[in-house]
């Protein structure tokens, strides 16, 4: 997937972003960062930061790299962006588990949007509702 159909993918319909793919992860890392109704500049950097690690995972466990540059992609993401803003909520809805369920259902990579989601969201202080929506993926993968 090149990264003009990801930054689509966020604005028009997830249809967009290929389930498992770094794009899933980055995409799970993004919306768990947004439940706090912001994603940090300091999320958005540590999410840059770690594209180079969740890449060499990903070439490990598919033996596929990826060579897109996904900065300008995750610097463009905000709270309002239609895949994300219908996902952002105190409790968790069907649509919430669907989309993230369908897109990350590899047990591999999500570990990898696990502990990317937790870096990201980490950066300017866990809050408590990304806390909250990152225990409820951690148990029901079983992680």
């Amino acid at each position: 997937m090149s990264l003009l159909n990801f930054q689509k993918g966020l604005e028009k319909n997830m249809n967009k972003i290929k389930p498992n793919s770094i794009e899933a992860v980055m995409f799970f890392a993004l919306y768990i960062c947004a439940q706090d109704k912001k994603i940090a500049k300091e999320e958005k950097n540590e999410l840059i930061l770690d594209i180079q690690v969740i890449r060499k995972l990903y070439f490990d466990i598919y033996g596929e790299f990826i060579d897109d540059n996904f900065k300008e992609v995750i610097n463009s993401v905000n709270i309002n962006d239609e895949s994300i803003k219908p996902l952002i909520s105190d409790k968790l809805s069907k649509k919430e588990r669907d989309v993230v369920s369908n897109l990350l259902t590899d047990p591999k990579i999500q570990d990898i949007a696990i502990l990317a989601a937790r870096h990201a969201a980490a950066a300017d202080g866990f809050h408590r509702l990304e806390k909250k929506k990152f225990d409820y993926w951690v148990k029901a993968w079983d992680l």
